[in-house]
C-alpha cells in the first residue's frame, strides 16, 4: 500500500450489504474496520443493531463497537476524536482503515469536524430539567414545534434526550440545532477517501429489509428486548431506535405481531431512504452494482497505489 494515509469508506442504506463488503474488503487489502453507527456502540444492543457477530469480528478487527452501557452517551463529537486517534494507529501498524455504516452524522463529524454549539447557560439547562420533571417530554417536544418546528418534526415526542438538547440549543442561542450541524469547521475532507456503496434499486432494497426484519425477529431480537427491559425502563433513548420501540409496544400489548412487522419494515424502509438522500447529496460515493464486487476491488487498488 503506497497510499499511507488512505482511507476506505463503504457506505450506503441500512440492508445494502455494507458489512459483508467491508470485511470482504479488510481481508483482501490487510484492513481493520472502523464501525460508524450510531446504535452499535451500545453494549447489548446486538440483533437490532445488525451488529457484526463474535465470528464475523475474529476475523478482522473491528473498532467502534460496544463502547457504552445502554443508559450511556456517545456524541458525534466525541465519535470523531476517538475515531481520529484509531485511524493514526491502524496507519502506524500499515494497515488499511475501512469505515463502515450509515451514520451521516458520524461520517461528516470524522470527514469536516463537528459544528461548535456554545456552551449552554447552566440557568437554562435547570429551567428545561423543571420543565420535563412537571410537564412530561411530550411538552417539551411541543413547545419545541413552537422554537424550531422543523427540528420537533424530525423527532419522536418520546425522544426525551434529543428534545432536550435542541430546545436548550434554539433557546439559548436563537439558532436551530440542525443549522448548527450543517456547519463544517473544515472546508475540505480531512482525510483522503476513496467511498463506494452498493446502489440497489429501490424495490429491492426494500424487498431486503422487509426480508432482514423476519430474518432479525427469529434470531431472538424479541428476546433482546427482553433482557434490556429486566435492566433498564421502556423510555430509554436506546429504546427509542428503529425496531427497539415497536418491540417494547408489543411487550406491553400495544401492538400485535402483524403490526409490529409492518411498523419496523416501513420505519426501517424511511431511515433507508433518508439515508440515501444523505449519501448522495453530501458524499463523493462510487456507486456500484451489487454485483460488481469485482470493480470495487479494483478501484481500490488502483487507488491505494497512487
Amino acid at each position: 500500500m503506497n497510499n499511507t494515509s488512505a482511507i476506505v469508506v463503504v457506505a450506503g442504506p441500512t440492508a445494502s450489504g455494507k458489512s459483508d463488503l467491508a470485511l470482504r474488503l479488510a481481508q483482501e487489502f490487510t484492513g481493520e474496520l472502523i464501525c460508524s453507527d450510531s446504535m452499535q456502540v451500545y453494549r447489548q444492543f446486538d440483533i437490532g443493531t445488525a451488529k457484526p457477530t463474535l465470528s464475523e469480528q475474529k476475523l478482522v478487527p473491528h473498532h467502534q463497537l460496544d463502547l457504552i452501557d445502554p443508559d450511556g452517551n456517545y456524541s458525534a463529537g466525541k465519535y470523531e476524536r476517538d475515531t481520529a486517534k484509531i485511524i493514526q494507529q491502524i496507519q502506524q501498524r500499515g494497515k488499511l482503515p475501512i469505515l463502515v455504516g450509515g451514520t451521516g452524522l458520524y461520517y461528516r463529524a470524522l470527514m469536516y469536524g463537528i459544528s461548535n454549539i456554545p456552551e449552554i447557560p447552566e440557568n437554562i439547562r435547570k429551567e428545561l430539567i423543571s420543565l420535563q420533571e412537571e410537564h412530561g417530554t411530550s411538552y417539551c417536544w411541543e413547545q419545541l414545534q413552537k422554537q424550531d418546528p422543523q427540528t420537533a418534526k424530525r423527532l419522536h415526542p418520546n425522544d426525551t434526550s434529543r428534545i432536550m438538547r435542541s430546545l436548550e440549543v434554539v433557546l439559548a442561542t436563537g439558532t436551530s440545532i440542525a443549522d448548527f450541524q450543517q456547519q463544517q469547521p473544515f472546508a475540505g475532507a480531512r482525510y483522503p477517501v476513496l467511498a463506494v456503496a452498493y446502489e440497489w434499486e429501490r424495490s429491492v432494497l426494500y424487498e431486503r429489509i422487509n426480508q432482514r426484519t423476519h430474518k432479525m425477529l427469529k434470531s431472538g431480537w424479541i428476546e433482546e428486548v427482553e433482557m434490556l427491559l429486566e435492566s433498564y425502563p421502556p423510555e430509554l433513548k436506546a429504546l427509542q431506535a428503529i425496531g427497539y420501540r415497536e418491540i417494547v409496544e408489543h411487550l406491553q400489548d400495544n401492538l400485535n405481531w402483524e403490526a409490529l412487522v409492518k411498523r419496523i419494515q416501513q420505519r426501517t424502509r424511511q431511515y433507508a431512504k433518508k439515508q440515501m438522500t444523505w449519501f448522495r447529496r453530501e458524499a463523493k460515493i462510487a456507486w456500484h452494482q451489487p454485483d460488481d464486487e469485482a470493480a470495487i476491488l479494483d478501484n481500490i487498488k488502483v487507488y491505494l497505489e497512487k
